[in-house]
């Protein structure tokens, strides 16, 4: 049974989280160097957006990261902060999921990646407004950690 719904989720092109045991680590990237292994196949992002929510008509930002497996599509993706606190989490997840890349020729061997986007949500005309507000969802650089090798109690922490 579950194998019949693995492949049937291939078959509809959904990706599925299952991995090699021994595919090798994502590289840490930061945002800004993403683009040098990964291009952004699409110029518009689809997301599912709820009819209403905690603050989704105020001007904010959410920072998510996610890893580019070798097919361009994301996986291990983590919501990292939001601004302001809500329901925009949930959409900014939504696209992330959605987002998909084609490897540059520097990374031809299409290496796993692991980084992070700011989506930006109503964000005003003004420009020193929209930096400010982006700027809220600055965060340190990421270094890759598989949750899925963490002993229990340190995935919980």
């Amino acid at each position: 049974m579950l194998r019949n719904l693995a492949l049937s989720l291939a078959l509809a092109g959904l990706p599925i989280a299952v991995m090699a045991q021994d595919a090798p680590a994502p590289k840490s990237v930061r945002p800004e160097s993403l683009s040098k292994y990964w291009v952004m196949m699409h110029s518009s992002i689809q997301a599912d957006v709820p009819l209403s929510g905690k603050n989704m008509n105020v001007p904010g930002c959410a920072t998510v990261s996610f890893v580019v497996e070798s097919n361009g599509r994301t996986s291990n993706i983590k919501v990292q902060k939001v601004e302001p606190a809500g329901d925009l989490a949930t959409v900014a997840f939504s696209a992330a999921a959605n987002l998909q890349f084609e490897p540059t020729m520097i990374n031809a061997g299409r290496d796993r990646m692991f980084s992070s986007l700011i989506f930006p949500f109503n964000l005003p005309p003004d420009p020193e407004a929209r930096t400010a507000i982006m700027q809220r969802c600055a965060i340190e650089p990421l270094l890759w950690s598989n949750p899925a090798s963490r002993p229990a109690a340190a995935a919980a922490k």
